[in-house]
């Protein structure tokens, strides 16, 4: 049990009262054979919208959706901006987001976890986790479930080109300068982010709609109550894609999308 603790606070932050699936995907992710995109994980998201070709309007929020009638949604933005759309797909969380709807719109209250990313170019302090050189301190430190320990996990993230080490902290609360002081025999810089990184974990869960008004409205961050990660994200929007395709087309069937791999793999099931 005390692995598993490691792993979802981790992955999660939260501890192993997690919903099961959840907790699956979250041992899933510490295993071996994992894999990432050199250079960052960003790049999937970009490729994408290069490819897609697409107009980007980047640091502007939508603040109300309205249904105009007649298959038309209007979307205006905190610029002063309008978009008129057939069809809008929502791919946020909206449970810390104030967008209007117009009419309104009815989903199960959902609470985020706020995970607190700390990152800290400096040398950690060997005396702090009872050790005597700063070599012996692991590259990854995990902690189980208990009020005295302030964090859920410490991990090297890089070096950077002065050679000096980059630390990435997980915890629940924020990292003070006093707390740090103490982790941490020297500090050049540091950065803190705060954000809602996935929901708060329980079951029974509850799930909103994919479809929010029965239209062509539709909601890909629905998904993440049953498990938050860029491979069920990834799922839930080519769900949603065929969702629109099929439903635009006027057929309750399966779309003409078919899946990555699919001509080379028959056996993969691309339908709805």
């Amino acid at each position: 049990e005390a692995v598993s603790q490691v792993i979802t606070r981790i992955n999660y932050g939260q501890s192993v009262e997690i919903s099961g699936f959840a907790g699956g995907v979250s041992l899933a992710g510490s295993g071996s054979g994992l894999w990432a995109v050199e250079g960052g994980n960003w790049q999937l998201a970009a490729g994408l919208i290069q490819r897609s070709g697409v107009d980007l309007h980047l640091s502007e929020e939508i603040t109300s959706i309205s249904d105009h009638g007649g298959g038309v949604y209007q979307l205006n933005s905190s610029k002063g901006n309008s978009f008129d759309c057939h069809v809008v797909v929502v791919a946020t969380p909206l449970d810390e987001l104030d967008i209007r709807f117009v009419p309104g719109i009815t989903i199960p209250p959902r609470k985020m976890h706020h995970t607190h990313a700390t990152f800290v170019r400096g040398l950690l302090n060997p005396a702090y986790f009872g050790m005597g050189d700063a070599s012996d301190i692991p590259d990854l430190v995990g902690t189980v479930e208990s009020d005295d320990i302030p964090f859920s996990s410490i991990s090297v993230l890089d070096a950077d080109k002065e050679g000096d080490t980059i630390y990435k902290i997980f915890s629940r609360k924020t990292m003070t300068d006093s707390l740090l002081d103490d982790i941490f025999s020297m500090r050049k810089e540091t950065v803190r982010i705060d954000w809602a990184a996935y929901p708060h974990y329980h079951a029974p869960e509850e799930y909103a709609p994919f479809v929010l008004d029965g239209k062509h409205l539709y909601y890909v961050n629905t998904f993440e109550n049953a498990a938050s990660a860029i491979e069920a994200s990834a799922v839930a929007a080519e769900n949603v894609a065929r969702l629109v395709v099929s439903r635009r087309a006027g057929r309750r069937g399966a779309s003409k999308l078919k899946a990555f791999g699919a001509a080379d793999s028959p056996h993969l099931h691309y339908e709805l």
